[in-house]
């Protein structure tokens, strides 16, 4: 190797390790322990961790109906119980659990790198800064979401698929992760099963040594399950059952068959045609990769209720596979001009700004993260109760519902739910909930006996915590309380 060679060798090595930090940093900036994406991060996850750990905590109708699996609690459990312990009224505990799920959702850009990899590293270095600055990979990573960690799963067991001088412990991590993936988030079963048959095809000691991953993927998801006393892998059918046979999942919304394409071409930008395009040109080693992605959104678009969160794993594949079919056709661009050329570094960072122009134009045209997150300024006051020991009893109007749960209170305190009207002003609290609950979230007094304690603003929401003199009566409001309504409303 000679001296330019070297050194290109170091630039790129440079490069790598700035877009890493870069990464980073661009996730410790859309970090925000209270806001949420969706109402999963909340009550799915978060409370569910907050539960296992501390002991107490609300179980919404998935879980009652046994439909979700326990891992990401499970995970989260142990940095609760970290923090709990170490400052039992403070955010510790949530900040460790969510920051926990952050470093997990990390191995994306691990995946990316080694999806580029298989080319070359000046591909990796492509495929690293688009999964580092792309925003909805970012506003995903700090998302605790099993979407975002089965991506993270996924990519990383796919990067060690298209690998081809292996080492002898990749296959089985890879078979391990990739069916670790599916079981964080089983709507992703179908990227996996087109991805692994054509990886694969009929090398059979291939398929053997995923298997063994694959089977100890499952050991791990059979033991979660006992843990939380299920009875093991009971949940999927569970899943297909209230899902697709009694249409639970319809309830929430349901549209057309072509809304995916219309939600990746908006969430994609300006430039959605560009990326969509060059994906197709990323070359035949990819092309189980591709056809995984297809094959999922597909999939997805034959089920009536679609978040564009659902197709997160195959849009973050579509993004990676155009960045490195980008450094192709810059090859073929600069091989034209002058034969046998490739992009140098410095080529390859002017492409790298033209991604991150990419990304600035489709954040500009979707608006963002902050046009996603919401309810950090519930979150804040409810996180008031934490340091007020007299407050016995919280009433949370139902509107607010999905922003206020036990693991940000900090205290085992009953919650009420207040009926709509009682917010919009056009009915009074009812006095059973007044009875039970001394303390009240709202932007008004619910009663004249109530008095502002704090008020908080984020992103243009504001809440604020009211509370009133006195003791509560539990017995007053049982109908009322938070696991009574909730198993009663199908909550």
């Amino acid at each position: 190797m000679d001296q330019s060679e070297i050194a290109g060798s170091r630039g790129l090595r440079l490069a790598t390790i700035a877009v890493a930090l870069l990464a980073v940093a661009l996730r410790i900036a859309a970090y925000n322990p209270w806001d949420q994406f969706h109402a999963d991060e909340f009550f799915q996850y978060l409370e569910q961790g907050h539960r296992l750990a501390e002991g107490y905590g609300a179980l919404p109708w998935e879980w009652r109906a046994g439909m979700r699996n326990a891992l990401i609690p499970q995970f989260l459990a142990g940095p609760f119980a970290i923090g709990a312990a170490i400052a039992p009224a403070g955010m510790l505990a949530v900040q460790l659990a969510r920051l926990s799920f952050a470093v997990l959702c990390l191995l994306a850009l691990a995946g990316a790198w080694g999806i580029g990899a298989a080319s070359s590293r000046r591909h990796a270095l492509a495929a690293l800064l688009i999964a580092a600055v792309w925003y909805d990979g970012v506003l995903f990573s700090v998302s605790v979401l099993s979407e975002s960690a089965a991506t993270a799963l996924i990519a990383c067991g796919a990067a060690m698929l298209l690998v081809e001088r292996r080492a002898a412990w990749q296959l089985p991590l890879a078979g391990f992760l990739l069916g670790l993936g599916v079981l964080v988030r089983l709507q992703y079963a179908p990227f996996v099963a087109v991805l692994v048959p054509l990886s694969a095809g009929r090398d059979w000691r291939m398929w053997r040594v995923l298997a063994l991953g694959a089977v100890a993927a499952l050991a791990l998801g059979v033991a979660s399950d006992l843990a939380n006393h299920q009875t093991p892998m009971r949940w999927i059918f569970a899943n297909f059952a209230m899902n697709l046979g009694e249409g639970r999942a319809a309830r929430f919304s349901t549209s057309g068959p072509f809304d995916y394409l219309n939600m990746l071409l908006a969430g994609l930008g300006p430039f959605a045609p560009v990326i969509l395009g060059a994906a197709l040109f990323s070359g035949p080693r990819y092309r189980p990769l591709l056809a995984a992605a297809l094959v999922t959104i597909i999939a997805h678009s034959l089920i009536g209720h679609k978040e564009y969160r659902f197709i997160w794993l195959p849009v973050f594949t579509i993004l990676v596979l155009a960045a490195i079919a980008s450094v192709d056709l810059l090859d073929h661009w600069l091989a034209r001009r002058e034969p046998g050329r490739t992009a140098g570094l410095g080529a390859l960072l002017l492409l790298c700004l033209g991604w991150i122009g990419a990304s600035l134009a489709a954040l500009a045209s979707t608006g963002g993260a902050a046009s996603y997150r919401s309810g950090g300024a519930y979150a804040l006051a409810a996180h008031d109760v934490a340091f007020r020991p007299q407050i016995c009893g919280l009433a949370v109007p139902l509107q607010w519902h999905n922003h206020v749960i036990s693991a940000y209170l900090r205290r085992d305190v009953p919650i009420y739910e207040v009926p709509e009207a009682v917010l919009a002003g056009k009915q009074l609290l009812p006095g059973a909930i007044s009875l039970a609950a001394n303390a009240m979230l709202g932007v008004s007094p619910p009663a004249p006996d109530y008095r502002v304690v704090r008020c908080h603003e984020m992103h243009g929401q504001r809440a604020c915590l009211y509370l009133r003199p006195g003791t509560c009566d539990a017995s007053a409001a049982r109908q009322f309380e938070r696991q009574t309504y909730m198993n009663a409303n199908d909550l």
